[in-house]
Parts: structure tokens; sequence; C-alpha cells
């Protein structure tokens, strides 16, 4: 998995729903210094930590794993 895509997936959903990175820290009770690492392309999130994103930014898990 390509941290740096997935990153930008992220952000892009993120912002598509009009959340801050704190606002999604809040709603997957992950830290926001966690949610700026993976959309940087710093660290990829556990599987289960994908899982919660997705599920809050109302996103398939297919759709961050696409490459």
């Amino acid at each position: 998995m390509d941290a740096k895509k997935l990153g930008k997936k992220i952000k892009l959903a993120r912002v598509e729903m009009d959340m801050t990175q704190a606002d999604l820290a809040q709603a997957t009770e992950i830290m926001q210094k966690s949610i700026s690492r993976y959309e940087r392309g710093q660290s990829l999130p556990t599987l289960e930590t994908l899982e919660k994103i997705a599920k809050v930014l109302k996103k398939s898990f297919g759709y961050f794993l696409d490459e």
C-alpha cells in the first residue's frame, strides 16, 4: 500500500465531508497527530483504523485500498 496515495485519498475524502483533521480525529477517536501523519504519507494506519476512518468519511473500505 502506497502511504502517499492513501494519505491523499484520506485528505480528499475528509475535505469533501467539510471536516478538519481535529473533527476526524474526534469522530474516529484517533489522535489528530496520527491523522496528520496518515495524510502526509508518513505512516500507514492499521486496517482497523482505516476502517474507522472510512466509516466516518462515508467511503467504502475499498476506496482507500484501490491503487
